[in-house]
């Protein structure tokens, strides 16, 4: 069997020298303090109820989290039409939290955007206005349940108090990394590797269930943000998280960067979550935390970083003209994974497997994602 236990050491012992990262207490205790799940729209800390079928569904496709697309942030969009964020394809992907904060001097109201109609994002059958958790005063932040792929939108209240023009646009989705930097033309030779312990015997092997070298999920406090990272850079990557630090070096390390999970190549490989070639990897992670992407073989190499920050609305020029707000060409812009014959074997642990699809009932499409209640998910990992 290959190995590829240097690629795994170097990775790990990479900053072991250096000084601890940067930690910023009091951002964390203003998003995710336990009251903050008390007094905010916020998942259960378990995650939707429906987060192990959506992860079955992703597998039994078999293009993995490909067709998910990436996250959008658009502020002050400009023109007289506001083009859709809504992808022609896409497919619903993990449940996770959208945090957005306004920072701008007018009042705002949320909006969740299917097929180009607005509804709250909160509760799907009322308009964004006549919901009170969708308005956000200056100075005021709010988390969104949501999924991946769901789109929204920012609305200013103008000088009547009805609605105004879209201040930002938003879709939640995957997180790329490696996007800029150079490719290369190598070919790339990544396996994985293996221990005795992981594997077993030949005559009592073990089935690998997650990502040599990846440490088990840690229990996971109020308001955590589930992150979907894909690789883009063409070449495999180690993933390290930084704590709170800001200032990433462009080579070497400045403190001691834990490294996190591996990032392969493979688009759709056997399970897309914990294959060590895979290139979409997952992580629970806060406000203020910092991922650093480097090269798998000389992980001195800083490739790309990515800092949890919230959404923040901002003050945009003022318009006169109303806005108009393109409708998406296909109106079944977010659909799902059709459920296949091909089911993993644990299937059969759910009692009930729904089919619905994105264009169905509004409030059956939301619901549990605010819900208390706890459910048996599979995570991949958190951080801090």
């Amino acid at each position: 069997m290959a190995s590829n236990h240097n690629v795994l050491e170097a990775a790990v012992s990479a900053a072991s020298n250096a000084p601890s990262c940067p930690s910023r207490p009091t951002m964390r205790a203003k998003y995710h303090d336990p009251s903050v799940c008390l007094s905010k729209p916020t998942r259960p800390n378990e995650g939707h109820v429906d987060r192990k079928m959506v992860y079955r569904k992703l597998l039994a496709g078999g293009a993995g989290a490909s067709l998910v697309p990436n996250t959008e942030t658009v502020v002050c969009p400009i023109g007289d039409t506001v083009d859709t964020l809504e992808a022609d394809i896409s497919i619903k992907g993990f449940d996770t939290t959208w945090i957005v904060e306004n920072t701008s001097s007018k009042h705002v109201v949320l909006a969740w955007v299917v097929g180009g109609i607005e509804y709250s994002p909160f509760e799907p059958d009322l308009k964004p206005m006549d919901d009170p958790k969708a308005l956000l005063k200056p100075g005021d932040w709010t988390s969104v349940p949501t999924f991946e792929s769901f789109v929204y939108h920012v609305r200013e209240i103008d000088e009547e108090g009805g609605l105004g023009n879209v201040v930002l646009q938003h879709r939640a989705g995957m997180i790329p990394l490696g996007g800029n930097a150079p490719k290369r033309e190598l070919e790339h030779i990544d396996p994985e590797p293996f221990s005795l312990e992981s594997v077993g015997t030949e005559d009592n092997p073990k089935p690998q269930v997650q990502e040599v070298g990846r440490k088990p999920t840690r229990i996971r406090p109020c308001n955590v943000v589930d992150l979907g990272f894909r690789n883009e850079a063409g070449f495999p990557l180690s993933v390290y998280w930084a704590n709170n630090l800001v200032d990433v070096p462009e080579t070497g390390f400045s403190c001691a960067e834990q490294y996190k999970f591996h990032m392969g190549l493979k688009t759709a490989p056997q399970d897309f979550m914990w294959d060590w070639g895979s290139k979409t990897k997952y992580e629970g992670s806060f406000v203020g935390h910092t991922f650093v992407a480097r090269r798998a073989d000389d992980p001195s190499v800083v490739v790309d970083k990515y800092t949890l920050e919230p959404t923040r609305i901002i003050d945009c020029p003022s318009r006169k003209k109303k806005q108009v707000v393109a409708v998406p060409t296909n109106n079944d812009a977010s659909v799902e994974v059709q459920d296949s014959e091909c089911i993993p074997n644990d299937a059969s642990e759910d009692s009930t497997t729904p089919n619905e699809t994105e264009r169905g009932s509004l409030p059956d499409v939301v619901e549990g994602l605010t819900s208390r209640s706890a459910a048996s998910i599979g995570f991949s990992g958190s951080s801090g």
